[in-house]
């Protein structure tokens, strides 16, 4: 993320702790006035009668004022952009006097709070790049995307019955440390890339609803925190953390309905690209997954005299995450793809060995083993249960593969 200087639009630099008492001592009183409030309106729509018309937007950005109280006077308005400006919450308290306000956007602004009167239509807020700290005082009913990113927030709190209807929240760029904390119980995306977070946390598993998480750029080591009680889960990003062992990835397995991942830049990826690229640069030591067991009567029928076409390559490094993860339907930038979903079904046991025969590190402590995987992924049931369970009625070394 690109780092913004006073003068360019931002009050304070993102990676400031405190604003700087020479800026705040710079800026001067500015007032909106009527004439200017008027050129800054657009969008014209149909008002709230549905009969007359009227413009529904107010864009005034980077205008660095400090009062916008003329905008009672525009009381149609819907949708209002203020971004850039030296706005503090005081001087934003007046939107809550515009009726029909479904639609605030102040980023870059001199907001500490997001405590903003309520407001009985508001359903958009975004408060990007500002200097707030709590949110516990966040009280909209309606709201149904709130975001917050690279701010000073160091602890998630908010007051889960106050923002009952939220649906997607945004804390990018903020300082997290982990997932604690509580949150709307109704959200579907959360946003939290860019933070210090090196561990999952239970908090955040109450999100039943929860099916869009975004942890990108974090600290993350072990995946442990990952619960069945995300079961509307479907995409996970966890690109460019520090998970350093793919076996790591077994305990997604909890989520029914994972589809999506994104691992990337981890260094587990990192040093098995590296690995395949030095393959590639050398002899080919493509290792071959396909599944010889099989044999046709009859290749001319199906295919004539130059029989089946040769096996399309498939990348080492998928295939050995799905082995793991074998419900997945997309990951990290392409579907997965029927040749690849094959290849795991016929080498699925072989790819679990080698991936539990890497050595151990101390980031990955509680190794599984092979016979971790011999359960139905899509079960409720307790996953270390059902071990325990299988282990005691069969010999787990004559386990067969086939269903997963």
């Amino acid at each position: 993320m690109e780092e913004e200087l006073p003068g360019e639009g931002s009050f304070i630099p993102r990676k400031w702790e405190e604003p700087l008492q020479f800026l705040i001592d710079q800026i001067v009183d500015l007032k909106l006035t009527f004439e200017e409030a008027s050129r800054s309106l657009n969008t014209l729509g149909k008002d709230e009668s549905a009969v007359r018309y009227a413009y529904l937007m107010l864009t005034a950005t980077d205008r660095k004022l400090t009062d916008i109280s003329v905008i009672v006077n525009f009381s149609h308005l819907q949708f209002v952009d203020l971004s850039g400006n030296y706005l503090t919450l005081e001087a934003l308290q007046v939107l809550s006097q515009l009726p029909y306000l479904l639609y605030i956007r102040a980023e870059r602004n001199r907001i500490e709070s997001a405590g903003l009167n309520p407001m009985h239509f508001l359903q958009v807020l975004i408060f990007n790049k500002n200097s707030i700290r709590e949110t516990g005082e966040i009280c909209q009913p309606i709201l149904e995307t709130l975001e917050l990113a690279d701010n000073f927030i160091y602890t998630v709190q908010f007051d889960a019955e106050r923002l009952e209807n939220l649906k997607e929240l945004v804390l990018s760029g903020n300082h997290l440390l982990d997932t604690s904390g509580t949150y709307p119980k109704n959200l579907e995306k959360l946003f939290m890339g860019k933070n210090k977070i090196i561990r999952i946390n239970s908090d955040l598993v109450q999100l039943k609803k929860l099916k869009y998480l975004h942890l990108r750029d974090n600290n993350i080591r072990k995946l442990t925190g990952f619960s069945e009680t995300l079961e509307n889960l479907t995409y996970l990003n966890l690109r460019s953390n520090n998970i350093n062992k793919v076996r790591q990835l077994r305990k997604l397995n909890c989520l029914p309905k994972l589809e999506t991942l994104i691992v990337l830049d981890n260094p587990f990826y990192k040093r098995d690209m590296k690995r395949k690229e030095e393959e590639d640069a050398g002899e080919d030591k493509t290792t071959d997954y396909t599944d010889t067991t099989t044999e046709v009567t009859d290749k001319t029928e199906y295919y004539g005299e130059g029989g089946p076409p040769p096996a399309p390559p498939v990348d080492v490094l998928r295939v050995r995450i799905l082995a793991l993860l074998p419900n997945l339907k997309r990951l990290n930038k392409d579907f997965v793809t029927l040749d690849e979903q094959e290849v795991v079904e016929s080498t699925r046991q072989s790819l679990l060995d080698e991936i539990f025969e890497e050595e151990s590190s101390e980031d990955d402590t509680d190794v599984a083993t092979t016979t971790s995987y011999t359960t139905d992924f899509t079960t409720e049931t307790d996953f270390g249960e059902q071990v325990l369970e299988q282990e005691e009625q069969i010999d787990l070394k004559t386990v067969e593969f086939a269903d997963m």
